[in-house]
């Protein structure tokens, strides 16, 4: 013991965190509290009672089920735990009893608080400074319960340096720290960094963060380690892109090829099975039918460009001589009108179709009559002179106008030849016409048809083109050479940096001296026969290791010790552990009796001897079954529950849900 004292630190003389004392009650009132738990600084046992074999049956035969898991998940509680388990608790309870809660005195950084937190999740707590008096429920609270834990969780990890996980950045919280400090039960202490059984830690990494939190919280972890950390991290994460970057332009040539050949072959519809060339000059392959099917792509196209061209002439000589045609049917039309009005003896009609008449007579143009043009032929120039008679008015000139219209109707029955003559040749014109443009359309079509045929085939060639540089080009060479690069530079540096990390760690720092100190100083005051203990901090599996083999005992032993280990050494200065710690209920079947009374020995005369007569820097809460030695029993053991009956029960009776599922129980 002596040995293990000289080791102790002693530059804190109080616990970060403690409690003074937790009650439970079902109304808001001093009359209806249904349980007061005093607590100390030190040791505290609460111990579950098994009845004497025969003196008890049924539900109050055993020392299970009696409330020393519920007044830790209580405690938990009352430290702003979120877990699964404890909203299980909270939520039963309220069932239970609505409108009741918890009241805790605590001190934390040896400021004492009075907190009170519902069952009702929906209802808020409060807190005020000090120790609270009975009438605390009638007090004006300083904040709310959850105002109060934000700055409680925010206090106790503020000191943690790294405040992050160096590998993955992920901020270290008060609740990490509390699943470490407050064992769930359901893990059975299976090792030191299993913290809570099925939900997990809320840690991102399982196994590599719990070591690093506890590192980091013990001061383990110093700023130039935690700076390689980082860098290792950020660099492993840019070697990882390198290769990926290297392996993705090494593939690419392949995956282009394959791309382009593909597209070569649907485009084409060209089998698979057809190599894309072929050193027989006269051996099928895609490369010769691409060329092939291109020269007669571009020979059907120069066809049928002919063929448009043609068409388009042959329209335009139809639609050249259907103008003049509808031209002369017009005139035709005016001069059988013409002569018709002059029969019907129509003096205005006469005067208004030789007016219009004359219009087209002066137009130039070809004369049909007599093959010369209008101005020189002298037929058309005898007929402009008479319609330009046509147009006299006055009276002088009525019997000129007579003799005209005399001529002019005996003209009408060669009109009328004339125009209908003139009318099936324009209509015949116009049929001609239509059926060329429908032709023409056609011609058209199948034309543009045949120059995006032409014209795909160019297209393949140039994919061609590039199927053959995917492959060993100069360009995809060099992005390839600067990608590979890149990993011998990061992965250089990288093994660089795990070099000095692993040389900065081999050297054990005063931090880690002093607690493989008190480790083994702490082994070798419970097991003295020559036994000695081992910490490492690096160990991801078991930090803490005894030199004894004796199967899961020893196994149990090594977790409690480690952070029995942590606990005392929280009175340094380098460390941020709160000095807290609740086990509940640890695995004391899986070690001999005496190996257990021992353990609780250890510490109670480690209370008594070790601090000089003052109140120990750290809050020990254990719960067990197992009845703890008897020289110890008084003062230690805070709190004795009984199942054989129900005042010895943590609520004072048994609740109906838990009731109902031991009688179901029991009928079957």
């Amino acid at each position: 013991m002596e040995q293990l004292i000289q080791h102790l630190p002693k530059d804190r003389r109080t616990p970060r965190l403690w409690f003074k004392q937790l009650s439970i009650f079902s109304e808001p009132d001093t009359s209806n509290i249904v349980r007061t738990v005093p607590l100390r600084r030190g040791l505290n046992v609460v111990w579950a009672k098994e009845p004497t074999a025969g003196s008890a049956v049924g539900l109050h035969a055993a020392g299970h089920g009696v409330g020393k898991t519920s007044l830790c998940l209580l405690l938990r509680y009352c430290l702003g735990d979120q877990s699964k388990t404890v909203n299980e608790l909270r939520d039963e309870l309220y069932g239970e009893l609505p409108k009741g809660g918890v009241i805790a005195v605590m001190y934390v950084e040896n400021r004492p608080f009075t907190l009170c937190r519902y069952f009702n999740s929906h209802k808020d707590g409060f807190v005020f400074a000090g120790e609270g008096a009975e009438n605390f429920w009638d007090r004006e609270s300083e904040s709310s319960d959850r105002d109060f834990l934000k700055r409680l969780a925010n206090d106790i990890v503020s000191s943690v340096s790294p405040s992050n996980i160096p590998d993955t950045g992920q901020a270290i919280e008060w609740r990490h720290l509390l699943a470490w400090i407050s064992r769930d039960q359901g893990s059975r202490f299976k090792s030191f960094f299993t913290w809570r059984e099925g939900e997990g830690s809320g840690l991102q990494r399982s196994r590599q963060d719990p070591p690093i939190v506890m590192r980091a919280v013990l001061g383990l972890v110093d700023q130039s380690e935690s700076q390689l950390m980082s860098r290792i991290a950020t660099l492993q994460q840019e070697l990882s892109q390198a290769s990926q970057r290297a392996n993705e332009l090494r593939r690419e040539p392949a995956l282009i090829r394959r791309r382009i050949e593909s597209n070569l072959r649907a485009m084409g519809g060209l089998p698979d099975d057809l190599p894309i060339r072929t050193p027989d000059l006269f051996g099928d392959s895609v490369e010769g039918r691409i060329k092939v099917a291109s020269d007669e792509a571009s020979h059907r196209l120069a066809q049928w460009e002919l063929k448009q061209e043609k068409a388009d002439q042959d329209l335009a000589e139809v639609r050249a001589e259907l103008k003049l045609r509808r031209s002369e049917s017009e005139r035709a039309s005016a001069e059988y009108e013409f002569a018709d009005a002059a029969r019907r003896r129509d003096e205005d009609a006469f005067r208004s179709i030789g007016e219009r008449l004359l219009k087209l007579r002066n137009l130039s143009g070809h004369c049909e009559e007599g093959n010369v043009p209008f101005s020189t032929c002298q037929y058309v120039q005898a007929e402009i002179r008479i319609l330009e008679l046509s147009s006299l008015r006055d009276q002088r000139d009525k019997q000129g106008l007579q003799k005209l219209m005399d001529e002019s109707a005996g003209r009408a029955v060669g009109t009328l030849a004339r125009k209908n003559e003139m009318g099936l040749t324009v209509q015949a014109l116009e049929q001609q016409e239509e059926l060329l443009k429908q032709s023409l359309n056609r011609v058209r079509t199948a034309r543009r048809t045949a120059e995006i045929e032409a014209n795909k085939w160019p297209g393949l060639m140039d994919e061609l083109a590039r199927w053959d540089g995917a492959a060993g080009s100069a360009k995809a060479q060099a992005e390839i050479d600067a990608a590979q690069a890149e990993i011998d530079r990061v992965g250089s540096e990288l093994d660089s940096a795990r070099t000095q990390l692993a040389l900065l760690q081999r050297g054990k720092s005063d931090r880690e001296k002093a607690l493989v100190s008190i480790t083994d100083a702490l082994t070798q005051t419970l097991l003295p026969d020559g036994a000695f203990g081992v910490f490492d901090p690096r160990d991801e599996d078991r930090p803490f290791r005894l030199s004894m083999r004796g199967g899961e005992a020893y196994r149990v032993l090594e977790v409690l010790l480690g952070d029995i280990a942590c606990m005392l050494d929280s009175a340094g200065s380098g460390s941020s552990h709160p000095g807290f710690l609740i086990h509940d209920c640890p695995r004391e079947a899986d070690m001999s009796i005496g190996l257990y009374e021992n353990f609780f020995s250890l510490m109670n005369e480690l209370e008594k001897n070790g601090f000089a007569g003052a109140e120990p820097p750290f809050q020990y809460i254990v719960t067990t079954t197992t009845p703890p030695p008897a020289n110890l029993q008084d003062g230690v053991v805070r709190l004795e529950l009984d199942p054989s009956s129900n005042e010895g029960l943590l609520f004072g009776r048994r609740f109906g849900a838990e009731q109902n599922s031991v009688l179901g129980q029991g009928k079957q």
